[in-house]
């Protein structure tokens, strides 16, 4: 299941990208959000909820999965999202590839937040059993079958019998579209498609598609929706 160093190279010099375009946001420490707007139970209404000006949440989940849980995300990068439902999360666990962008979330979030890296194999495995929800902001929308399967096999051990996934598949609908999300996407993918040289390829996801990237995996599909305002297909999952 290891990440090999092409992989953990080719990540770090993405994130090296991002912190040169968005250093504010992504050094700014949790601290700088000491607002607590309430959670909705609509995961819908989350996506636009915001710990200040500049700290949008930006994540589909129900408020209930998160206050007060085992929270983990899988490509948490530098903590983005991390820094901010942690404060409402009993424990927080992000796991990312890029050992540059764990070292900025390390800084940046609050004490209950641990972060490591996917190759610390026995480190996480502590965790077996253990989490209650997962959550996903601008991650599976990045990966092909054989990358969701490899983060998935990662994933099902750590989250408790009925744990809920709450994942961030790309639909392309720019006829729809709406401010932050109305992004130009030059190269889309298929999951079916190898990966490409520039990490943040886009990959499609059918609903169909999803149906067989979870195929022979412990994972029951709740409920799934396309969403033309953000261009995503949100779907929901449990552990069985």
């Amino acid at each position: 299941m290891t990440y090999s160093e092409a992989e953990v190279e080719r990540w770090d010099r993405e994130w090296l990208n991002y912190l040169f375009r968005e250093y504010v946001q992504q050094l700014t420490p949790y601290t700088a959000y000491p607002d607590r707007p309430a959670l909705p139970e609509d995961p819908l209404a989350m996506i636009d909820v915001a710990l200040g000006e500049r700290a949008p949440l930006l994540v589909y989940a129900q408020g209930s999965a998160i206050r007060d849980r085992f929270v983990m995300e899988f490509g948490c990068g530098c903590g983005n999202l991390g820094k901010l439902i942690a404060c409402y999360a009993r424990t927080y666990l992000g796991i990312d590839c890029s050992r540059l962008a764990l070292t900025v979330a390390r800084l940046v979030s609050p004490p209950n937040a641990t972060y490591l890296h996917v190759n610390e194999a026995a480190e996480i495995a502590r965790f077996q059993g253990m989490v209650d929800t997962l959550v996903s902001r601008f991650f599976w929308i990045h990966q092909n079958f054989e990358t969701g399967r490899r983060v998935l096999q990662i994933v099902a051990p750590l989250l408790k019998l009925h744990g809920r996934l709450y994942l961030d598949f790309f639909w392309p609908n720019p006829a729809e579209a709406v401010g932050f999300w109305r992004t130009d996407v030059f190269q889309i993918r298929t999951p079916r498609d190898p990966l490409d040289e520039e990490p943040s390829v886009m990959f499609q996801y059918s609903a169909s598609d999803v149906a067989e990237l979870f195929s022979g995996m412990p994972l029951r599909i709740l409920h799934q929706e396309e969403h033309g305002p953000t261009q995503r297909r949100y779907v929901v999952a449990e552990k069985v």
